[in-house]
């Protein structure tokens, strides 16, 4: 019984050593693939005009882009200088938030059989009255 399990020891002993010579031989070979290959010539100088004037044009719509976001923050910022310094008439807050008190969809329950009728008209009064509010 004592020589079956020394044997069995061995036998898993070769083959650990044996499976660890194998995967050391074959990245040896892959290392020695890499040494003895010629890296070819990349693509990338065939194609370097075509991506150059890609990159341009790329450039020339990005800039284009970034400008007018440019002007649209100038613009809003002057909005936002302009609604700093005209104060909310408080009457038209007021009714603002009692509209939004009373009429506002969240406030009834979930399985109301008219929730989505007051949906639409509050949601369309709404846009009114933020309307009136911005073109003060």
């Amino acid at each position: 019984m004592e020589i079956l399990a020394g044997g069995v020891v061995l036998a898993l002993l070769v083959l650990g050593l044996g499976m660890l010579v194998r995967r050391l031989l074959r990245r040896l070979a892959v290392l020695l693939r890499g040494l003895l290959t010629v890296p070819a010539r990349p693509t990338g100088y065939q194609l370097r005009g075509l991506r150059l004037a890609h990159s341009r044009a790329l450039v020339r719509s990005e800039q284009r882009r970034a400008e007018a976001l440019a002007a649209e923050v100038m613009r809003l910022r002057v909005e936002l200088r302009m609604a700093k310094q005209a104060p909310a008439e408080p009457r038209f807050q007021r009714a603002k938030r009692e509209f939004a008190r009373r009429f506002h969809p969240d406030r009834l329950p979930p399985r109301s059989p008219d929730r989505s009728i007051r949906i639409a008209i509050f949601r369309e009064y709404w846009a009114v009255l933020r309307g009136i509010e911005r073109s003060r």
